[in-house]
């Protein structure tokens, strides 16, 4: 059975969205129960530094999506792959539309 793209496209959209609310609430709730943590965390994190982290931790969590996001970018383009098969298509069909287009008077 074949699937839709277009409901690969949704199903990704409904994924990031659900993932999205759950940190949402999780955030939320670390807000709501925030003098717990830092009754939990005191013997290894200073309490400040506990707010400090869990009120930014929106920002800290969209910093990191971008980091991965450039790295992820960066590697692929260091990977990228030699093709030569399609640069010898590629220059084919340039010479193609070349010829097609010296037909219609245009000069090259």
């Amino acid at each position: 059975r074949r699937i839709d793209p277009q409901m690969t496209g949704l199903l990704r959209y409904q994924l990031f969205l659900s993932i999205g609310i759950l940190f949402i609430g999780l955030w939320k709730a670390s807000i709501t129960r925030l003098a717990t943590i830092q009754k939990t965390l005191s013997t290894s994190i200073d309490p400040s530094t506990t707010k400090i982290l869990v009120i930014y931790l929106p920002i800290w969590a969209i910093i990191l999506l971008g980091i991965y996001a450039l790295s992820s970018v960066l590697y692929k383009v260091a990977t990228f792959g030699d093709c030569p098969e399609a640069a010898v298509e590629l220059s084919g069909q340039i010479e193609e539309a070349k010829q097609k287009l010296t037909k219609q008077g245009f000069k090259f």
